[in-house]
């Protein structure tokens, strides 16, 4: 499906969910005499004034900005009827337009409040028949999934969302959890009863289509969006090239920083005018990442397009300087890649590397000759679900993270040649906390790349 606006369809479906006010189809007359309205812009969403809201009355078409606490103030020569807000957070949400009716009665309008719904009228216009969570559970995450084109919705892609769970502040075990979903025949995706006020990490894929893991910021509000785009798995579509310069906080070029997008084993160093092109990047959302010694590494959401990306920019801050400090290790393992190490070492769960995969032609024979596991092919070659003991779905993971067991699912799509190691776990109850899943007493999958055991920190 083809759409020219690409708000079109997340707006069309909060207009339906009753979270957009369309116009008054029924003109007003309003007397000539002059009006004055001391007003607040305020953000329900994250209980908190709403600064640099742009107000306009109507009839008349006075307009106001919003001050650091959300007042305003407008004067005009008729009778104001109704207020119409545009913000920024407001637009990047979808919402549109915010708008405050002035109510019944010929007497003042005391302190007219322009504001965006509140969570709870969100979850029941969203998340209709689904009893909101408690402890910080109940966050709304939705979005769009679109084609590397730009313009084609994605209709039945698997989207999985993970996070990991904050019980309590005398809770030191990390523990993960995730929801999964299916975009729509609009291409449009909504998890309903996401951990709130922390990061996250979103996933789409399909046998035709796919994106990299992307960091969903931690939130002060409860509803956030995310649009994805999703590269082709193959085809000459599939890659793409990126050209961009690394700067700093003035603007200045950062020449010799490292720029690496991820799902792609190649890293660029910026020249001496910062810029950097590298060729045959994987299309779809990812995230890129610049790093020099001296900066603070950022991380960001690039929406990689069939047509390329030119003039990206990578923001460089420079880090507080410490002393010196000399050290025998010039390589620091990641978190993951201990605790693999741990594991390997104590016999918790069974292990491979590398080098079992190597041995095979495709990831699929490797993987059936592994106790516990079974591999079931599906309709398109090369696709396969994997099974536990008593044939039922495992709990497929990925460098940490959930991954919908499709028959397109990332293992039978990533060539065995990234593959750094496999753990297998008979059951939830013999997992790592981190991958165990409530409810799930399958075995548990977990596969890991080598750009990510491998990644420099």
């Amino acid at each position: 499906m083809r759409c020219r606006d690409g708000w079109t369809v997340v707006r069309s479906m909060l207009a339906w969910a009753g979270l957009l006010t369309a116009p008054s189809l029924t003109a007003q007359v309003a007397p000539s005499r002059p009006d004055t309205i001391r007003g607040l812009a305020y953000d329900s969403l994250a209980f908190r004034p709403m600064a640099g809201a742009l107000i306009t009355a109507e009839p008349g078409g006075e307009t106001a900005a919003s001050d650091s606490l959300g007042r305003f103030t407008i004067y005009s020569a008729q009778r104001v009827r109704r207020l119409v807000a545009f913000h920024e957070r407001a637009d990047r949400l979808g919402l549109g337009e915010l708008v405050a009716t002035r109510p019944p009665g010929d007497g003042p309008w005391e302190r007219p409040i322009v504001a965006t719904p509140g969570m709870n009228t969100a979850w029941a216009r969203l998340c209709v028949g689904q009893r909101r969570p408690a402890n910080g559970m109940g966050g709304i995450l939705f979005g769009s999934t679109t084609a590397a084109d730009g313009q084609t919705r994605v209709a039945g892609v698997g989207l999985v969302v993970q996070w990991q769970a904050v019980k309590s502040l005398l809770d030191t075990t990390p523990k993960f959890e995730s929801m999964t979903v299916r975009s729509d025949s609009l291409g449009s995706y909504i998890f309903c009863g996401v951990q709130e006020f922390g990061p996250a990490a979103l996933v789409a894929s399909s046998s035709q289509y796919r994106s990299d893991n992307v960091l969903v910021d931690a939130d002060a509000a409860s509803l956030r969006r995310v649009d994805l785009v999703l590269g082709a798995t193959g085809g000459p579509t599939a890659t793409a090239t990126v050209q961009g310069r690394v700067v700093d906080e003035k603007g200045a070029s950062v020449p010799a920083a490292m720029v690496t997008f991820g799902g792609f084993a190649t890293e660029i160093m910026s020249g001496p005018n910062g810029r950097f092109t590298l060729n045959n990047v994987p299309t779809g959302s990812r995230m890129v990442s610049a790093r020099k010694i001296g900066y603070v590494t950022v991380t960001k959401q690039l929406d990689v397009l069939e047509k390329g990306v030119t003039g990206l920019e990578v923001l460089l801050e420079k880090g507080t300087l410490v002393e010196q400090v000399n050290v025998r290790s010039t390589r620091i393992k990641s978190r993951d890649a201990t605790e693999l190490d741990e594991r390997k070492a104590s016999g918790l769960g069974r292990f491979v590397d590398s080098t079992h995969f190597a041995k095979y032609d495709r990831t699929r024979q490797a993987l059936d000759l592994l106790p516990g596991i079974r591999t079931q092919m599906g309709r398109a070659p090369g696709d396969f679900v994997i099974r536990g003991r008593s044939d039922c779905m495992a709990s497929l993971w990925v460098n940490g993270v959930r991954e919908p067991n499709t028959p397109d699912n990332m293992i039978a799509r990533l060539p065995k040649e990234e593959i750094a190691a496999v753990e297998i776990f008979n059951n939830e109850m013999q997992a790592p906390a981190r991958f165990q899943t409530a409810g799930n007493q399958c075995a548990v999958v977990v596969l890991w790349t080598k750009q990510h055991i491998n990644a420099k920190r």
